[in-house]
């Protein structure tokens, strides 16, 4: 089949898109991208896909969505595909409704819903009601935790035949964040070093996304109270805010809310294709998120033995096994953030025990393999099944 993976940035396709498009490839498929403008452009350019440039954005309410919609139906006419597969809800609705009536097969990941917490009102209405008439015309989604998939049936009436849950997120883990504790105690000592960072300092990290819906705020506020009652801890921050960001939270801005208190060790790293590294260099990872679909950075410090402290929501809830393989925390509490933090970093037993527990859960669940067999077979599904109406 020709197919075509629709993301609204280029960050998503690299992160979570690009191993399914080599698993196709590797299946017999052509595959080509077409993304918004972004960080990684270059870099997804470079991997010698076809690459169709569209005036996307991650804000729904962008006219750019409107002209990607005409744009996107061109290319796929042009193009002749028989799937497009979108990522992400701004993509999904650009997507659905430029493939209506050409005869292709739509394909949807749905990375993380608008259902599962933080959102309310108009905007989460809006959301079940695209659901439930863009569903209409999509073949198959795929979800990656089972909260969703259960709304997907039940809120926007998605015929369960057409919903699929993903064993571990939209990629899974890569093997290069499952090394062994030599590996892993050497890109420590080097990441360290290049970050000036000295061995005997308590690293707490967070990798993604720079937004208030990630919990910058909260995070801020809760290292504040980390760096007063333990004076060997850093933080690491490793991303940073994407075009479209609905409240983007900038360095300067993280700055400003953590103020003087700890604000002199504070590593902010810009974002990054190899994260690992990162991983290897903390002692605590946090994922604070206002809402969240499955939490792969969690999966990933899990596969390097780390434990972790995450906030109560749909996707840390797929990951983290509380009380074993790390700490949850109510959503907006960074007083609960701060204490979890600080627990770990002042229990080096219990730290350490936690991050086994999570290195043995990731090699059993959050392996890239079983999800790219889940997405291959539904892929190879779609010949047998009757077309969505259009």
């Amino acid at each position: 089949m020709r197919v075509l993976q629709v993301t609204a940035i280029p960050v998503t396709a690299l992160r979570f898109v690009s191993p399914l498009a080599n698993a196709l490839v590797g299946a017999g498929h052509e595959v080509e991208f077409a993304t918004g403008p972004g960080w990684g452009l270059d870099r997804l350019e470079s991997q010698g896909f076809g690459l169709h440039r569209l005036p996307l954005s991650r804000n729904a309410f962008a006219w750019g969505n409107l002209h990607a919609i005409g744009a996107l139906r061109a290319a796929i006419d042009r193009r002749g595909f028989d799937v497009v597969h979108a990522h992400t809800p701004a993509a999904a609705a650009v997507v659905r409704l430029a493939a209506r009536g050409l005869g292709v097969r739509v394909i949807y990941t749905m990375h993380g819903s608008l259902w599962g917490g933080g959102v309310a009102g108009w905007r989460r209405a809006l959301f079940t009601r695209m659901e439930r008439r863009l569903g209409r015309w999509t073949d198959l989604v795929f979800t990656v935790n089972p909260e969703d998939a259960a709304d997907c049936i039940r809120i926007a009436r998605i015929p369960a035949e057409r919903v699929r849950t993903l064993p571990a997120g939209g990629a899974g883990v890569g093997a290069d964040f499952f090394l062994d504790s030599k590996e892993t105690d050497a890109l420590r000592r080097r990441t360290r070093e290049r970050l000036a960072i000295t061995p005997d300092a308590a690293v707490v990290t967070y990798v993604g996304r720079t937004a208030a819906a990630k919990g910058m705020e909260e995070l801020a506020h809760a290292f504040r109270s980390i760096a007063e009652g333990e004076n060997r801890a850093h933080l690491l921050i490793v991303g940073g805010d994407l075009p479209g960001e609905r409240d983007p939270y900038t360095e300067a801005r993280f700055r400003r809310a953590l103020g003087s208190v700890g604000s002199d060790r504070l590593h902010w790293q810009s974002f990054q294709e190899q994260v690992a590294p990162f991983f290897a260099a903390s002692d605590v990872v946090v994922l604070p998120s206002r809402r969240e679909g499955f939490g792969m950075t969690l999966a990933e410090a899990a596969a390097l033995a780390r434990p972790v402290v995450a906030t109560q929501t749909r996707g840390a809830r797929s990951v983290v096994d509380e009380g074993v393989t790390g700490l949850l925390v109510p959503v907006g509490d960074a007083e609960a953030l701060s204490s979890a933090v600080l627990r770990l970093l002042r229990d080096g037993n219990l730290a350490a025990r936690m991050g086994d527990a999570a290195r043995a859960r990731a090699e059993e669940r959050f392996g890239r393999e079983a999800v790219l067999a889940a997405y291959l077979e539904g892929y190879a599904a779609l010949g047998s099944t009757s077309k969505a109406p259009a």
